[in-house]
């Protein structure tokens, strides 16, 4: 197939000052087989449904894009689902409604997964994050193929919520994303995918992360972290012992940070006692965040056990 449908699903929830801009990234590719369907997960009569509603008056007469009301608000993951059980496309992307595509994103990634046998289920490219339209981070990750150890830590740089290319047939195999997670959803819904299939690279920045105010959450970043090894916790006993141990070891050194973040010392101290995590390990782990910071690049902290 020459020319397959692309679907993109644009999620979107209180920010309709931000939603022109991404559905006019997808607008401006430079591949014309695309479908774009926006799923608005605001609440009925409030302020950003309305406002949201204005906004899409404007693309009304467009016939590849497609608008959908969430009768209350639910999630991004529920959104994304309603969008994929509505979309028609071979190949399937989502974009959050704060970010953008650059123009020869799809081509590129479409070229690179159609160029690749079945057992490579998704692709992603390189991306830019901006705050205040300003460059603050470019990705540095290029790691592709068997990631499913990367992504169980966490520790793989792919933004997923707004960067994969997925063939259809794997996201209807993986149910589309699990509607139960508060936080972390692209994270889990790319590790069932690289439990079974492999990850491409594209060389190509095709995406415009733009860097918010993170939003308050019910939860900690501790709490958060053990609901995600709860969930994935059988399969990541299933791994040899190694990988076990540097998959543990990798998701408390990012509940550190955080403790390290609010100054809370003790906290610390704590989870390296709890999780017998060595000093070493500790200061390497800063040592690298440090590294980001300074070269303004994004790429996964090589963990050594």
């Amino acid at each position: 197939m020459s020319n397959p449908l692309v679907s993109v699903i644009i999620p979107t929830y209180g920010r309709p000052d931000t939603l022109q801009r991404a559905i006019q990234s997808v607008l401006n590719q430079t591949y014309e087989s695309i479908e774009i369907i926006i799923v608005d997960d605001n609440n009925p009569e409030s302020e950003a449904r309305i406002q949201t509603e204005q906004v899409m008056q404007q693309y009304c007469t467009y016939p590849n894009i497609l608008y959908l009301q969430h009768e209350q608000n639910k999630n991004g993951s529920a959104a994304r689902n309603t969008g994929f059980r509505a979309s028609h496309g071979i190949f399937i992307m989502f974009l959050d409604d704060d970010d953008e595509f650059l123009p020869e994103k799809v081509s590129q990634q479409l070229e690179r997964l159609q160029s690749l046998d079945t057992s490579w289920a998704a692709c992603y490219s390189a991306f830019i994050r901006k705050r205040n339209n300003e460059i603050v981070i470019r990705s540095a990750e290029t790691r592709e193929g068997q990631l499913l150890v990367d992504e169980l830590m966490r520790n793989l740089f792919v933004h997923a919520g707004s960067n994969l290319m997925v063939r259809r047939a794997v996201v209807e195999e993986m149910n589309g994303f699990d509607e139960s997670f508060e936080r972390n959803q692209d994270v889990e819904f790319l590790v069932r995918i690289l439990k079974k299939y492999k990850l491409a690279y594209v060389d190509y920045v095709g995406l415009v992360v733009h860097m918010h105010t993170n939003t308050v959450s019910k939860k900690n970043f501790h709490e958060i972290t053990n609901d995600f090894i709860k969930k994935f916790a059988d399969t990541i006993e299933q791994l040899p012992e190694q990988d076990v141990i540097r998959i543990y070891r990798m998701l408390y050194l990012q509940v550190i940070k955080y403790y390290a973040s609010k100054g809370k010392i003790g906290e610390i101290m704590k989870v390296m006692k709890d999780q017998h995590i060595p000093l070493v390990s500790v200061v390497s782990f800063f040592l690298y965040l440090v590294r980001r910071i300074v070269t303004k690049k994004a790429y996964g902290f090589m963990l050594k056990v």
